[in-house]
């Protein structure tokens, strides 16, 4: 396939014309302005595919989230601005091609055109879809609630039922979203402890290269195995996500440590969703990138108590939130990301669990059967950010447990020691339970 090339809208004049500027992206959506970075959620699909409800859907989505008919452009200084739609949208896109492989799609994404894009690739009666949006205007919780509104319409119009599209005002940054309940900025940013030695000076944006895709690769544990992990949590009253933290990095641990198995020093740093612990809670739809930061530092010993790595994650979160400090952690963000950073967050280990999929309305002769979450960098550039070592995407489908993996030196025998930490997990339960017979 020809790499695509994507322009960068530059114009001097557009950004500065007030009846095009909608406004300037906050730091927390600035982070992904440099790449041109759209999140994307790809679904596996069996069954006939309805070619004209596809494209019909998406049109109901572009109307019911202009977000995503919006653009992007930036100033002399690669500062980003929301622009408003520009004269023609682009539809979803519907070809023949391998439904396996997750490659570029078929048409040219572009934050300069608009920041949304359904790419459909179909088969012997099995298809894909992706849903790609800009994450400046969407994370998870915003992606996968498009997504679903999306199968919704596409399910109506297939059993030709009326849909109803309500149009949703732009969302707002999560810095709007703090300003607005009077959340200011602390002394302690909650990055204290994940923080290293000053960044070097912030290279020139320079060229664009080539957009690029991003897949990780995964395992997925089965229901049963998924089941006992979460059962583990209740029982020992501590988070699934602070379980699967500690699974997550002494797997890590394990594969970087000496020959004596001596413990690691690891640095981790994980998005919380702020969306339901602000008061009122944000809806999916009314904000962009809605995650603030949290951190936890510690020496882990590959061998050491798995539940109690656990708790001290747990209780670390549980401190910051009850604190505060996640929630106004976003304004810490210029300090640590973009060419004005002051401190570096490089070589920590990033955990980025979106928690369960929900169960997408279908039409009953469809079976979804796949879930995966993937990233393509429309204008990738040099980057200014502080780069994690590895980055861990977990997810819940089909109350299937999965994990994913970029970066890393031997990313097979990463995800292997992850799998037999995460069955360890899971074997907990029925030890404790053979146990107390």
């Amino acid at each position: 396939m020809v790499p695509h090339a994507c322009a960068v809208l530059r114009d001097e004049a557009v950004v500065r014309d007030e009846a095009v500027v909608e406004r300037v992206l906050a730091p927390s959506e600035q982070r992904f302005v440099r790449h041109g970075t759209y999140t994307g959620r790809s679904v596996s699909v069996t069954g006939p595919l309805d070619r004209a409800a596809v494209k019909a859907a998406f049109a109901a989505l572009q109307r019911a989230f202009p977000v995503v008919t919006c653009r992007i452009g930036e100033d002399a200084s690669g500062t980003g601005y929301l622009l408003r739609p520009g004269d023609a949208l682009v539809g979803a896109s519907v070809t023949e091609g391998d439904v396996e492989s997750i490659g570029l799609p078929a048409q040219q994404l572009d934050p300069a055109t608009q920041l949304a894009y359904l790419d459909v690739v179909a088969g012997a009666g099995r298809w894909r879809v992706t849903l790609f949006a800009h994450h400046s205007v969407a994370d998870a919780g915003h992606c996968v609630d498009m997504l679903s509104r999306w199968w919704g319409w596409y399910t109506d119009i297939v059993e030709s039922a009326p849909i109803n599209v309500v149009p949703q005002d732009y969302p707002q940054s999560l810095e709007w979203h703090a300003a607005r309940r009077g959340i200011v900025r602390g002394a302690v940013s909650g990055f204290e402890e994940v923080t290293g030695a000053p960044p070097p000076e912030a290279a020139a944006a320079g060229e664009p290269r080539p957009s690029s895709m991003a897949r990780p690769r995964r395992i997925r544990l089965d229901q049963a195995v998924t089941a006992r992990i979460v059962e583990l949590g209740r029982h020992r009253g501590v988070s699934v996500n602070g379980l699967v933290t500690a699974a997550l990095l002494r797997a890590y641990a394990s594969e970087t440590s000496d020959a004596a198995g001596d413990s690691v020093r690891l640095r981790c740093l994980y998005p919380v969703d702020l969306r339901s612990r602000l008061d009122p809670r944000v809806a999916p739809a009314a904000g962009t990138n809605m995650a603030g930061l949290a951190s936890f530092a510690a020496d882990v010993d590959p061998s050491g108590d798995v539940i109690e790595l656990a708790q001290q994650i747990s209780g670390r979160l549980h401190h910051d939130l009850s604190e505060g400090i996640v929630q106004q952690s976003v304004l810490h963000f210029p300090d640590f990301y973009g060419p004005n950073r002051i401190h570096s967050l490089a070589e920590h280990v990033a955990i980025t669990n979106t928690g369960a999929v929900p169960l997408f309305r279908t039409p009953a002769d469809l079976e979804l059967t796949d879930y995966e979450i993937v990233y393509l960098s429309a204008h990738p550039r040099q980057s200014t950010g502080s780069a994690a070592v590895v980055t861990f995407p977990v997810y819940t489908f089909h109350g299937m447990l999965t994990v994913g993996l970029l970066g890393g030196a031997d990313a097979d025998r990463l995800l292997a020691a992850v799998r037999e930490e995460l069955t360890a997990l899971s074997d907990e339960v029925i030890n404790e339970e053979t146990a107390a017979r």
